[in-house]
């Protein structure tokens, strides 16, 4: 690959330590430094800062969303969903617990406590912070990771299955 006079000027100049705008760029090599330039800041802009936001926003396992500004611990809430993983995954396999990471918002200040799955968006919705129904919400997010559709309509089948087997009959006494 050649270089040209200019380019290796260029290049000196910067292995010498010199400012690039102290240094005259050929008209595409300005127009290229200023592209790549714009690349990189748009690139910082709207893809790595965004991330670093969300990491800093908290160091919390689950997303959060509390548009109403509700008091929560969020310590306690880190603590009960470690646990609640910790707790499911060794009641599920005792031997060799499973590691149980499930994704989920916490919405508090919604107008029901409820439990909300849209496609693989799964919230749990509190009026305000209640550890109980937190916990609970954990556990079932949980379960999910664990059983997958396939699995529940299984055990669901199963379950009636097993329920129609253990039918009292009827006994039928003939009249003598």
């Amino acid at each position: 690959m050649e270089v040209s006079g200019e380019a290796t000027l260029i290049i000196d100049d910067l292995k010498q330590g010199r400012r690039t705008k102290d240094i005259q760029l050929p008209s595409r090599a300005a127009a290229w430094a200023s592209r790549c330039t714009l690349v990189y800041v748009f690139l910082m802009m709207f893809i790595a800062f965004p991330l670093v936001a969300v990491q800093a926003q908290s160091g919390l396992p689950f997303e959060i969303s509390n548009p109403k500004n509700k008091k929560w611990p969020e310590l306690e809430a880190s603590r009960i969903y470690n646990s609640a993983c910790s707790l499911l995954a060794r009641s599920l396999r005792p031997e060799k617990p499973p590691t149980l990471h499930p994704r989920f918002r916490l919405v508090l200040g919604s107008e029901d406590d409820a439990f909300v799955r849209r496609g693989k968006v799964v919230e749990i919705h509190l009026k305000s912070w209640n550890a109980e129904k937190f916990a609970q919400g954990v556990v079932v997010v949980a379960v999910r990771e664990v059983l997958q559709d396939d699995d529940l309509r299984r055990l669901a089948h199963q379950s009636v299955t097993m329920a129609n087997a253990t039918r009292p009959r009827r006994v039928w006494h003939l009249p003598s």
